[in-house]
């Protein structure tokens, strides 16, 4: 190659410069027309900006179009070049890339990569807080808005933002988009309960900047505030955020939107508020002082659409929860709409809302006269038949049939008149899963609250009703532990009655009762059918039942289990107290205030637990050991033939509450173990010791005795005159002999082979030790209300402990004085030296007034027995508790009279 010529100007002579030397170095623009967004992709890492720019633009073009497009991006693995440009320095080409990433976000793998990170959401919420463009503002929050409608992504936002304030001032902000992913934010945020809590606590939390959305112009917009509002009222229980709504005229700010007809697509949602907010009574409060409960009916009245129209009047029907809210309803005429949606063609739906509204103006005294008048008890009891309503419906209905029984009898009357209880009883034998428990337990408070008019009551009462009702105690489902429970409370009604407790035998109830008692797995069931123990052993003869059927047997064996059910304990003493004899023969001690009545008996020898008499007559054996027997009654002379003296004798049974079954006491009157023998010497001597206390006393004093209370002024002088008494009665031939052992062996063996019995009638006993002596004063201190303590101690031993009160009275004051003042002087043994004839002379001479008189009756549970009675060695002595004296005549004697 030559050397490079320098092209000179010919006419000027001056050096020319070469273009084609200036231009050969630059690169020309280049134009591509590219059709693959994966090329698109690539130019994302191009440094130049007006490349990436519109690239990125593009993609975002292309992926705005559909979901599938943005399918497409990512597998292309789009996501990592454009997470670099959302920090690009260029604003534009951050927006592009923020808005390709909002839109992508909703990919559940997108998602889940942007969480994996504690960057970007951190990130994002500053871009909200210091960014100025509106655009970053609406794709950060678009952003925020999709990962937090997943919990994870709220949870990661509450965690890693402390400060929910730049929520509220974004809802401030000029662009709809903004305010619409803020209210989404929001809205995501309050289904997680940390995340309601930090939206309410936040500082500039603000209800208001919420209702000024109520008039976007834009649908969505008024759908999430109206969500949002909805979210936060429904928290009915939360007073501070009630109480915020209430400032914030939020009732003012929903009735003024139902105004407006042009947004009646969104009315359902306006009218689900008032309707939760409803249900905070004082929210409830306001809205009938703003006139809320006029505006609503005549929506109710004005509005055509069907659902709307449903929606209303569960408003109206939420305000009646209040006693406020039933008078005004009733003022503005609401029982008319409820008749009527009631008794018309309507949607299901509807009945379920006109029922439950029915059952709540029940309260109210008007509407519940005008309910009544209305007849409306077969409409409702029509809804409750209706097979293809929801049992939602039908439950309302149950709930207002129940309602209108309790407001009013002859709405009771008016169900029976239609025969409404088959129906009842109907459903109550659908327990097979068939009916939800909730419908049965309705039935049965259905069937209490019938139960408790008496006039009504042998209606209701009867076989197949109690017979359905046991039949409940013998089924396996956990579910209906509530059914059960329910119809414990059925029978405490029903029971009563004496037709009820037959019933209750008849359908063997007792038997299956057993099952509930043994319950384990459910201790509300237990305490239940503990319950219902109690209350029945006010029968005698239900009380012996249960004691036959071993319901004492079991429970004392499981004593622990009071631990857990709260009546167990009460159900023990209430079943002792009921059948004093099994208490007895267990504790081996009736107290001041446990009342022995006829049929009244004690072993012998104590060699069995839990000792029944009914069982002794049903296999016609004759026992060992001796039994006394309390009956003291004496035989009527003019029984002329055999049918007559046992119906006379059932009678009495039952009416002194003897401790016999039904079919013992059906026994024919001839059989040696068929009945009771009657103890006419135990009858004359009861009578025999009243005449004895009327001449000591006065007949005034007698006759003014009361049961549960004792004239404190006469305890020691009964006793002393009550042990002399008993023992004369037992001394037998001998009174000297000291052994007494001995004859009462002789005794008891010559009485035996006269009754053809052991079973022996405690008046036949001339002879007696300790345990006869103690049973006799026992028995007539009970007839003449003397309060005295049976306690059977070891080797045969029994005494009896009296409460003699410490106080100051002008009869025993003297005699008791060394006593009441506990020095160490104290006695072993208490006598009365006053003869007992002076006593009524000396409370004449006395300054006793009337009112002193009465206050000297003391209940009986109030005292403690303090002394015991001698009524083997001193007759008449009383001992102090717990003295030497005491001690030795409670204990076993080692030695024996020889004389003897």
């Amino acid at each position: 190659m030559g050397p490079k010529h320098v092209k000179k100007c010919v006419s000027k002579g001056k050096t020319r410069v070469d273009r084609e030397q200036q231009t050969k170095n630059q690169f020309d623009p280049l134009r591509l027309e590219v059709k693959y967004p994966g090329t698109a992709i690539l130019l994302l890492q191009c440094q130049e900006k007006p490349v990436l720019l519109a690239a990125a633009a593009a993609l975002a073009k292309f992926g705005s179009k559909c979901q599938e497009n943005l399918e497409v991006l990512f597998d292309l693995e789009i996501v990592d070049s454009v997470i670099l440009l959302i920090t690009h320095e260029d604003l534009f080409t951050r927006r592009f890339a923020a808005k390709l990433l909002a839109e992508m976000v909703a990919i559940s793998n997108v998602r889940d990569f942007l969480l994996d990170a504690d960057y970007y959401i951190p990130h994002f919420i500053k871009v909200l807080i210091n960014e100025q463009d509106i655009f970053m503002h609406e794709f950060s929050s678009l952003i925020l808005a999709e990962m937090t409608k997943d919990m994870f992504g709220a949870a990661q936002l509450l965690k890693q933002c402390q400060d929910m304030n730049f929520l509220f001032e974004r809802l401030r902000s000029p662009d709809p988009d903004v305010k619409k992913n803020t209210m989404q934010i929001i809205y995501n945020l309050l289904q997680d309960p940390v995340g309601a809590k930090e939206i309410i606590e936040t500082k500039n939390f603000n209800m208001e900047l919420v209702y000024e959305l109520f008039n976007s112009p834009y649908t969505e917009i008024q759908k999430l505030a109206l969500d949002v509002v909805t979210d936060l009222v429904r928290r009915n229980k939360d007073d501070y955020l009630h109480d915020h709504f209430r400032r914030t005229n939020g009732l003012e700010v929903l009735l003024k939107f139902l105004d407006n007809i042009e947004w009646e697509d969104l009315h359902m949602d306006a009218l689900r508020i008032l309707r939760f907010a409803c249900d905070n009574p004082t929210t409830a409060e306001l809205f009938n002082d703003i006139g809320g409960i006029k505006q609503i009916l005549k929506y109710i009245e004005d509005t055509s659409h069907s659902k709307l129209f449903m929606e209303a009047l569960d408003i109206a029907v939420r305000l009646s929860h209040t006693s406020r809210g039933r008078k005004a309803l009733y003022t503005y005429g609401i029982v008319d709409y409820l008749l009527r949606t009631l008794m018309g063609n309507v949607q299901a739906n509807m009945y379920e809302i006109s029922c439950h509204g029915i059952g709540m103006m029940t309260l109210y005294n008007q509407a519940a006269k005008e309910l009544t008048a209305s007849d409306c008890v077969k409409h409702v009891l029509d809804v409750l038949k209706n097979e293809n309503l929801k049992f939602s419906a039908r439950q309302a209905a149950l709930f207002a049939l129940n309602q209108l029984l309790k407001c009013d009898v002859k709405n009771c009357q008016e169900l029976l008149d239609i025969h409404g209880q088959n129906y009842l009883l109907w459903l109550m034998k659908q327990t097979g899963g068939k009916v939800p428990v909730e419908i049965l337990v309705g039935v049965i408070e259905c069937i209490i609250t019938i139960a408790r008019n008496q006039a009504l009551r042998d209606t209701i009462i009867t076989g197949d009703i109690i017979d359905a009702i046991c039949a409940s105690f013998e089924l396996s489902c956990i579910s209906m532990n509530d059914f059960k429970i329910a119809c414990c409370k059925a029978l405490s009604t029903m029971c009563i009655e004496k037709i009820g407790k037959q019933e209750f035998l008849k359908a063997q109830g007792p038997e299956r009762l057993y099952n509930l008692l043994c319950d384990v797995k459910s201790i509300p069931i237990r305490n239940a059918a503990a319950q219902l123990i109690q209350l029945l052993c006010a029968d005698p003869v239900l009380a012996d039942t249960f004691v036959s059927a071993r319901y004492l047997n079991y429970m004392l064996n499981n004593r622990s289990t009071a631990r857990v059910v709260p009546s167990w304990d009460t159900c023990i003493e209430v079943l002792f107290d009921a059948h004093l004899p099994i208490k007895f023969a267990l504790t081996g001690r009736l107290s001041l205030h446990d009342i022995t009545r006829d049929g009244f008996y004690v072993l012998r020898r104590n060699v069995c637990a839990f000792p029944i008499l009914d069982d002794i007559f049903r296999f016609k054996f004759c026992p060992l050991e001796p039994i006394y027997v309390v009956n003291c009654i004496r035989e009527e002379p003019h029984e002329s033939n055999l049918e007559e003296g046992k119906q006379e004798n059932t009678h009495t049974n039952n009416k002194r509450n003897v401790f016999l079954s039904q079919a013992i006491l059906h026994l024919t009157m001839d059989s040696k173990f068929g009945r009771l023998q009657c103890d006419s010497y135990l009858y004359d001597y009861i009578e025999l010791f009243k005449c004895k206390l009327i001449a000591a006393e006065s007949k005034d004093v007698v006759s003014k005795t009361t049961q549960g209370f004792v004239n404190i002024n006469y305890v020691a002088s009964r006793a002393k005159m009550l042990a002399k008494f008993v023992v004369q009665q037992m001394s037998g031939p001998d009174p000297l002999i000291r052994c007494v052992d001995h004859q009462l062996e002789i005794h008891l063996k010559e009485i035996k082979e006269s009754i053809e019995t052991s079973v022996i009638p405690l008046g036949m006993l001339r002879v007696g030790s300790y345990l006869e002596r103690a049973l006799l004063f026992k028995v007539i201190a009970d007839r003449v209300h003397l309060p005295a303590a049976l306690v059977r101690g070891q080797y045969g031993k029994a005494w009896i402990e009296i409460a003699v009160p410490e106080v100051r009275v002008p009869i025993e004051e003297e005699t008791f004085h060394c006593y009441l003042k506990r020095d160490l002087s104290c006695p072993e043994v208490i006598t009365i030296n006053e003869p007992l004839k002076e006593y009524p002379q000396k409370c004449e001479d006395s300054s006793l007034t009337p009112e002193d008189h009465c206050s000297s009756n003391f209940p009986t549970k109030l005292l403690k027995p303090n002394f015991i009675v001698d009524l083997m060695d001193c007759p008449g002595d009383l001992l102090p508790i717990g003295s030497n004296r005491a001690r030795l005549y409670c204990e076993k004697k080692l030695v024996c009279d020889t004389v003897c």
